[in-house]
């Protein structure tokens, strides 16, 4: 264990009831002790007064203390519920300090909880990203991810591979045996499970890292075709200038809206339209087109009264035809054209499900697992090796490649969790942790 005690605030910058500040490390019973007498036993809160070294009350309020191993860190922990008054916790944290405490760096109690075994670094990284979470989905699948599911399902993997690599530098030690074809043969059948459980765990990786990130849909289409006022109405606040007047919108225009339990950011773009009256509209249109590129979705608003051509390739794309307030006998959605009226709001509701359908998204469903793209990275690699065995066994090729293959997948699959040569990217990871956790 890190002999190293920490301190720091546990609780959002601010006034609040109540503040928690949090000690870890070999000498926070000590410290404790000495700011506000004997402890309870572990797990049980005692009221007290917390003071100072010279007697001084710095403020009355709860403590409780947690025993290692069974903490949050692995090490003893103790907690100070103190008033939630900034200036109190300051005094809190400084007494702590003055008695040997040290304050705690971003992510530090996480990183202890890491380095003692009691989770593993994709449990550690969901900590950060439940904070941080900003939707229902991302709530519940950096939860997910906490409780260690996509931990189970890595380490599953992990073992499959183990096994094969087992049995493949077994008969790479022993030259001397004949090689059992039908062993080799159950073994590329194995690997070829494993694979298909990699592929698929990246599947839900790759969905988790969008959720993670966010989801980004371009709001184009030519000029006075309703594009503002339907960000207008998908925001429900005035956040784009609307207007008869061509050309309105130059700038690009983001708003981010939680939709279905998933957070996407709309961004509102210049009317396009082939002959732009000035330079600053001519801008204005090369920067909408390149936010096409950039986005998971395109929404292309027309007019329903006045369809314009437009040629620009959208990629993947829903149409919606606006303004069918203004037009009889419409026909009825498709799976990629939508009759829509911002003005009056009909048929959004439809549109908003569609756009959850199309991002691979169900309105107030739940992902696996957050995740994030090194885990996307980590298991893209490890599915790429796993297919080179396969097919190495299945074209006789020595079995040291196939042996190499299967340890470098495993070496992938081990980063996920427990990285063998970690401090760069652990410090990268807890540095995004807030100071206190």
């Amino acid at each position: 264990m890190n002999a190293r005690t920490i301190v720091a605030s546990a609780s959002a910058a601010g006034r609040g009831g109540v503040s928690v500040v949090r000690m870890s490390g070999e000498g926070s019973r000590s410290i404790a002790e000495k700011m506000c007498g004997g402890l309870s036993e572990p797990w049980k809160f005692k009221k007290c007064s917390i003071s100072s070294q010279n007697g001084e009350v710095l403020d009355s309020g709860m403590v409780v203390f947690f025993q290692s191993p069974h903490s949050y860190t692995g090490e003893d922990v103790v907690e100070f519920h103190c008033h939630g008054n900034p200036t109190i916790v300051a005094m809190v944290i400084d007494e702590a300090v003055a008695m040997g405490a040290a304050i705690a760096e971003p992510g530090e109690f996480t990183k202890k909880a890491f380095l003692n075994n009691k989770i593993d670094l994709a449990q550690a990284e969901s900590v950060s990203d439940l904070i941080n979470a900003q939707s229902k989905s991302a709530v519940l699948a950096a939860n997910a991810s906490l409780t260690g599911r996509f931990s189970e399902q890595v380490n599953r993997l992990i073992d499959g591979v183990v096994k094969a690599r087992v049995v493949v530098e077994a008969n790479i030690d022993f030259p001397e045996e004949e090689v059992d074809k039908n062993l080799l043969d159950n073994v590329k059948l194995n690997i070829k499970g494993y694979s298909d459980e990699v592929s698929e765990l990246l599947s839900g990786v790759r969905e988790g890292v969008r959720l993670r990130e966010g989801y980004s849909i371009a709001i184009v289409g030519p000029p006075n075709a309703g594009k503002s006022t339907l960000l207008n109405l998908i925001a429900k606040n005035d956040v784009a200038i609307t207007s008869d007047v061509p050309g309105t919108t130059r700038d690009l225009v983001r708003v981010a809206v939680d939709v279905g339990g998933v957070v996407i950011e709309f961004v509102d773009t210049a009317g396009v339209r082939s002959n732009p009256d000035s330079d600053i509209e001519k801008e204005g249109i090369n920067r909408s087109l390149g936010v096409v590129k950039e986005s998971n979705l395109t929404l292309l608003v027309q007019d329903v009264t006045d369809v314009k051509e437009f040629a620009a390739d959208l990629g993947k794309h829903i149409v919606v035809m606006n303004k069918c307030d203004l037009k009889e006998n419409l026909p009825s959605h498709g799976n990629k054209k939508f009759y829509i009226s911002s003005t009056t709001g009909q048929g959004v509701q439809d549109l908003l499900k569609a756009i959850t359908a199309s991002l691979g998204v169900d309105e107030g469903g739940e992902t696996a697992f957050l995740s994030r793209k090194r885990h996307e990275e980590s298991l893209g690699l490890a599915a790429d090796l796993l297919i080179e065995s396969i097919v190495s066994l299945s074209e006789g090729e020595a079995l040291e490649l196939v042996a190499e293959n299967l340890r470098s997948a495993h070496h992938h699959l081990g980063d996920i969790l427990r990285p063998m040569s970690s401090d760069d990217l652990l410090g990268e990871i807890f540095s995004e942790f807030c100071i206190g956790k």
